[in-house]
């Protein structure tokens, strides 16, 4: 990412998802989402079986 953003220093701070949507989304943001996308075959087990 620093590359394509001219050295921003992004993966010390908010990270790239955050500079690549103004700060509408953060890594922190990014990560719990997928951790519950990754979570629903536990969490809504009926419509998986």
């Amino acid at each position: 990412m620093d590359k394509i953003f001219s050295g921003k220093d992004l993966g010390k701070g908010k990270g790239g998802i955050s500079y690549l949507t103004k700060d509408e989304v953060s890594r922190i943001d990014l990560t719990k989402n997928a951790f519950i996308m990754a979570l629903t075959k536990h969490i809504n087990g009926d419509i998986w079986r």
